[in-house]
């Protein structure tokens, strides 16, 4: 995977095209839509056709940066249990970069085409996300997600991708009508949306063609019968983490958490990964909304237990303890432990992905907690293209487009059927989040790191695996 822009590449001009489908923007392949990014040259092209812009385009990519917001579903689902692989085989992952043209012959076919590019074996890719949603955070998201799509679009090496940009506007009317338009555009695959039920709604559109849909949704109920998930669901990281724990020793565990979707789902999870390593939950403790008031009384009662089993002459009742929260209440939240009972220092804290930010590094009550996340090896080289390209930071989600963008385009070749078979090749793919494949139940089966809190940074303390062959062994 190159994700290094080539100052020798063509790039093909910008065009956005009007058609009779509520399309937002196209990205043709080479070149991006609306504003290209700054570092980027287009060559001048005067023979190329002028294609009137979409009424409903959405506005030109915003520069800030959007405010970071965790996928979470709409409705509460049921944790999924491990995904099984088709057939566990030895090997590298795909690099999620396609092959060449004359490498695989995938036949021309019917759908939207630019006139410039008439005759070519076109990879039609639809990326439906909230451009117009009423909630300004999801705007912003979608906006940046649509960049580092066209900056995929860009680092490819072949002119042959049509990125047809639509907006679902954030409701599941609009996911179920962008999806009409993306199939009547004769896309292969469908990039989104980003919300679970928007996501279900997309998803049975595509079903009525078998076009594959990959969306950025993390919740696993939605999943399956054509609808994939390419995102970092709680259900995977709580499964590592406990793992990785048991590993060290850790046979009692002990749950404080919100009365949430998101926390009810990490509990789900978290009591069936710590059966599944023989292990057991001795104590949980829930709460209700995120301030001090509300998570004292929990968090008393947890030390109590602690407190009381000491004293007994018993073993600790826990030997680790999951908090899932992130930012400024997990940071209220952790200190709690110790101030009650400080012999609870001893037990290893664990988190989940909403650990990964700076300002939980900073916080003293957290040193030597871990968490699971994914791999960060080609991520630092996507932030700083990013950046280049847009004069911005990359947005929480934005990586999500990228990898998603090269996934579609490496396998939208074939008929629907073949290119849902490429897409569960148990070999997996490889790109800015690390090693990633899919089950035939649509769960996405990631590669994930541990990382350990240590003084205002977070250290990798048991690397995430590459290839399939490593996925298999961990698990």
């Amino acid at each position: 995977m190159n994700l290094t822009r080539s100052a020798n590449k063509g790039f093909a001009p910008i065009l956005l095209a009007s058609v009779a489908l509520t399309l937002t923007s196209l990205t043709l392949g080479g070149c991006a839509t609306t504003q290209p990014p700054a570092q980027v040259r287009l060559p001048q092209t005067p023979n190329a056709p002028n294609i009137p812009t979409a009424p409903n385009a959405p506005n030109a990519p915003a520069q800030t940066r959007p405010v970071d917001i965790p996928v979470t579903p709409l409705e509460p689902s049921q944790p999924a249990q491990n995904s099984p692989a088709n057939s566990p085989q030895s090997g590298t992952p795909k690099e999620i970069e396609p092959v060449t043209s004359a490498q695989i012959d995938y036949g021309p076919r019917d759908g939207l085409t630019p006139p410039h590019m008439d005759g070519r074996n076109i990879r039609r890719i639809a990326l439906i996300l909230p451009f117009s949603a009423s909630n300004s955070r999801l705007r912003e998201e979608a906006s940046a997600m649509l960049q580092a799509a066209e900056m995929a679009v860009f680092d490819r090496a072949q002119a042959d991708t049509l990125l047809i940009a639509l907006d679902s506007a954030g409701t599941r009317q609009g996911a179920s009508t962008a999806a009409q338009d993306a199939i009547r555009s004769g896309a292969d695959v469908i990039l989104g949306p980003l919300l679970s039920a928007n996501s279900a709604e997309a998803a049975r559109e595509a079903r009525k063609s078998g076009t594959p849909i990959i969306s950025f949704s993390s919740d696993q109920s939605i999943a399956g019968n054509g609808l994939f998930l390419l995102s970092f669901p709680p259900e995977a990281e709580v499964a590592r983490v406990t793992e990785y724990a048991a590993e060290q020793g850790a046979l009692n565990f002990a749950f404080l958490g919100p009365q949430s979707t998101y926390g009810n789902r990490v509990h789900a999870a978290y009591e069936q990964a710590v059966t599944n390593i023989g292990g057991q939950v001795s104590v949980s403790e829930s709460y209700s909304g995120n301030t001090i008031t509300a998570m004292q009384e929990p968090a008393r009662r947890i030390a109590q237990n602690y407190s009381t089993a000491h004293a007994a002459g018993r073993p600790p009742i826990f030997d680790a303890i999951i908090l899932p929260e992130g930012g400024t209440t997990l940071r209220s939240l952790a200190p709690l432990l110790t101030y009650y009972e400080g012999r609870t220092a001893n037990a290893q804290l664990l988190g989940t992905g909403l650990w990964n930010q700076d300002e939980v590094s900073q916080e003293p009550a957290l040193k030597g907690g871990i968490f699971a996340g994914p791999d960060l090896d080609g991520k630092a080289q996507f932030e700083t293209n990013y950046q280049a390209s847009f004069n911005a930071p990359a947005s929480r989600l934005s990586s999500l487009a990228y990898d998603g963008l090269n996934i579609a385009a490496n396998i939208a070749n074939g008929t629907p059927q073949q290119r849902a078979q490429n897409l569960t090749d148990p070999l997996g793919f490889y790109g800015v989040d690390g090693f990633v494949r899919f089950g035939p139940d649509g769960l996405p089966q990631r590669g994930l790191a541990i990382y350990e809190v240590s003084s205002g940074r977070f250290i990798q303390i048991d690397p995430a695996p590459k290839t399939a062959e490593e996925m298999d062994i961990q698990n």
